[in-house]
């Protein structure tokens, strides 16, 4: 793998970035533009960052106004509503960025989102005998959909455990509920669940492995624009970024402060929004420079879900709009 050096869906969960009024508008008396965010699973971790930038002011001090925070819909249409121009940004699953990229979209990705898969855990029932992956090699495991993380988890956290990824039995639940219906019915004894879903049924699900313990970095999703939009209004591309940037940075520097803020978002216990932030934050979770870890083993995700021999990360992303000492490196 050779690497540029630059200066500085399930899971596939999706945040989208919307200019209002027909691709946004200017802030009275030259104030910065307003946007609106939906983002799938808002309460979730997906959403933290936008929820801190808005708090903490920080898209406000780039030059950028965000108004709302609404539910977006799905990754196709996330995707297409962004090449079509309904859209001017989204952070999108990475798998449904590659997939339309190279089916010619005209979609460039212009900074990172979700790098990490501390959200992916791996339970069993309470009264099993199993208590770890690396004893799972005859287990049959469920994932939910086919193409998503949590399939490109189902091989590459098994490799990670010492297992041949290729044998092991494997099914699309559809679902996280559906997927606990199928282990408490007997059809699969390995299913996916969030970490708060985990928590939320401790009496009956038991977590035996989290993804991020055998996969250190993955590129769940990443912030896109269509290739015209971003070239046309990069100060606004670029303030979105140095917003998103700066709550990350908020985020890492006072762990305590923003649990107890996503607790009160999420309507979780104090204690509970700990453990799981400080996990995702020790995973590295959020990054908006391109990390050619995450990305290569994103494209290893993809061969596995999709087939596909390789991405060209080179074309399809740009560090142009990257605030400096936060552009990373691309494959």
């Amino acid at each position: 793998m050779r690497l540029r050096s630059t200066s500085a869906l399930s899971l596939a969960a999706l945040a989208v970035i919307s200019l209002t009024a027909c691709g946004g508008s200017s802030g009275d008396a030259g104030g910065p533009d307003t946007v609106t965010v939906s983002v799938t699973h808002p309460e979730d971790l997906y959403g933290l960052p936008w929820e801190v930038g808005i708090d903490q002011g920080f898209f406000e001090e780039a030059g950028v106004k965000i108004e709302q925070i609404i539910p977006s819909e799905g990754g196709g249409t996330t995707l297409q509503n962004v090449v079509s121009g309904k859209l001017p940004f989204g952070e999108v699953a990475t798998g449904a960025i590659v997939s339309g990229f190279n089916e010619g979209a005209p979609v460039q990705v212009i900074g990172g989102g979700i790098q990490s898969v501390s959200d992916v855990s791996w339970v069993t029932l309470q009264d099993t005998a199993l208590t770890s992956l690396e004893d799972a090699e005859d287990a049959r495991w469920g994932f939910t959909n086919p193409g998503s993380v949590t399939e490109a988890m189902s091989f590459l956290t098994p490799e990670g455990a010492g297992i041949d990824p290729v044998a092991v039995d494997r099914t699309s639940t559809g679902g996280t509920g559906a997927g606990i219906a199928l282990l408490e019915a007997g059809d699969v004894d390995i299913t996916y669940a969030s970490p708060r879903v985990a928590m939320e049924n401790a009496d009956r699900l038991k977590v035996i492995g989290s993804s991020a313990d055998y996969v250190p970095s993955y590129q769940q999703t990443m912030i896109i624009s269509s290739r015209d939009y971003a070239s046309k209004n990069p100060e606004t591309a670029r303030a979105l970024l140095q917003g998103y940037s700066d709550a990350v940075d908020w985020i890492e520097a006072n762990p305590a402060d923003a649990a107890a803020f996503w607790a009160g978002l999420a309507d979780l216990e104090v204690a509970d929004a700990e453990e799981i932030l400080n996990a995702a934050l020790d995973a590295g979770h959020w990054g908006i420079a391109y990390n050619p870890d995450a990305l290569t083993a994103a494209e290893k995700g993809l061969a596995y879900t999709d087939d596909l021999e390789s991405v060209n990360w080179d074309e399809l992303l740009t560090d142009e709009y990257l605030p400096e000492g936060k552009k990373g490196e691309i494959p």
